[in-house]
């Protein structure tokens, strides 16, 4: 348990890039959630879905950890294999953990160039790079706008960056859009 020094101008430094952060784990975590309703055909209860991934990440850093949020592959995964309850989730988190405690030592013997092509192939399937270019040709321009937007300032410049810009360009275009004549 370690806590840690917390200054006024370290509070303003951080705030940014907490508030972006909380937001990405705010949306994966409630679209992990959704994908896992439509698999199920279960419904789930957003507020506590948000107030439990706060309370987590509130106290991981704590103990050395780090923020997260619920993992759509993961949580896929398990529902396909027949795990649909909580108690699936709590064993697949035991399990996780015991892998890491066990297993941990050998990573240090994959070759990085060896995880680095295992990342850019999961990388390249997840991106559906054609839904990308679907959605360019056939969304509204201002959403397309928004899109190439953020997703250059990932690219070129940071997340955080881009997901300010985002937000704040989203918005400015909504209630341009929205204005009455």
């Amino acid at each position: 348990l370690h806590f840690p020094a917390i200054t006024g101008s370290r509070l303003v430094e951080l705030a940014g890039p907490a508030f972006t952060i909380a937001m990405l784990g705010a949306i994966e975590s409630l679209l992990s959630a959704v994908v896992a309703d439509g698999m199920t055909g279960t419904r789930h209860h957003p507020n506590q879905e948000l107030i439990g991934q706060g309370i987590a990440n509130i106290l991981c850093p704590l103990f050395g950890g780090f923020a997260a949020t619920g993992a759509i592959a993961r949580t896929a995964t398990n529902i396909r294999n027949g795990g649909n309850s909580p108690l699936a989730g709590i064993v697949h988190s035991v399990v996780l953990i015991l892998v890491l405690l066990i297993l941990a030592p050998l990573a240090a013997f994959i070759p990085l160039c060896a995880l680095s092509a295992i990342l850019f192939v999961v990388a390249y399937n997840m991106s559906e790079i054609h839904l990308f270019i679907n959605i360019v040709k056939q969304a509204p321009r201002s959403d397309v706008i928004v899109l190439l937007t953020t997703f250059g300032l990932t690219v070129f410049v940071d997340l955080i960056v881009a997901v300010s810009v985002g937000i704040i360009l989203r918005a400015v275009l909504f209630r341009l859009s929205t204005r009455r004549p």
